[in-house]
């Protein structure tokens, strides 16, 4: 006799997803969000043309039409240096290819290690940004004496994590995220990041 079994034993209580707001900034409303962050017209209008640039290439790159993935030299020249410079940084304060760095962000020339601020570690596009990313990107601080860095950036193009030293210690815990696919204003993953708080965090006046 084939005996019934209790499927109470197998119920248990499910975590309630978080609450979020994943719906997805206009242009004009990234752009009035940027600008009550204190950030100049032209700057907003710089950063939102350098975003859908990236957009853009992304699509392409994935699309038939390209037929390849781009390489970490690409991501960086394509992607990730026109929205630095639509940031506000010049072309004087960004190497690419420095001492093994992807890039380096300097905080005014001479561009010496001592006045390196933030550094970038890129992938290619699709290809993961575990802790390895940030690991390799920490020796690089580390083995450079680059004791004024206060922010590590890891990139494959449309993701751009952002990590800052607290306490003397590299944080695991992304600060920052974009993901220029997906402009969402709050995301589930990583916890806690703003699109517009990101990019306001890389503007040289704030770092």
């Amino acid at each position: 006799m084939v005996q019934s079994i209790d499927k109470s034993h197998f119920k248990r209580r499910l975590k309630r997803t978080p609450s979020i707001d994943s719906s997805l900034y206009t242009e004009d409303a990234l752009g009035v969000e940027l600008f009550r962050a204190g950030v100049s017209n032209k700057n907003i209008s710089d950063i939102i043309q350098a975003l859908q640039q990236a957009e853009r290439l992304c699509a392409w790159y994935e699309s038939d039409d390209c037929g390849r993935k781009p390489s970490e030299n690409e991501v960086v020249s394509h992607m990730i240096l026109p929205l630095f410079l639509g940031l506000g940084w010049s072309h004087q304060q960004i190497a690419v290819e420095w001492s093994n760095v992807d890039m380096a962000i300097f905080k005014t020339t001479p561009t010496t290690k001592e006045k390196c601020v933030i550094i970038v570690e890129a992938k290619g596009l699709g290809q993961s940004l575990l802790s390895e990313v940030l690991d390799q990107a920490q020796r690089y601080v580390v083995g450079l004496g680059l004791r004024n860095v206060r922010y590590i950036v890891t990139t494959d193009g449309a993701n751009i994590f952002i990590y800052r030293k607290k306490q003397g210690q590299w944080n695991s815990h992304p600060v920052g995220y974009i993901n220029v696919l997906s402009l969402q204003k709050e995301y589930i993953l990583p916890k806690g990041v703003d699109v517009v708080e990101s990019l306001v965090r890389l503007q040289p006046g704030s770092v």
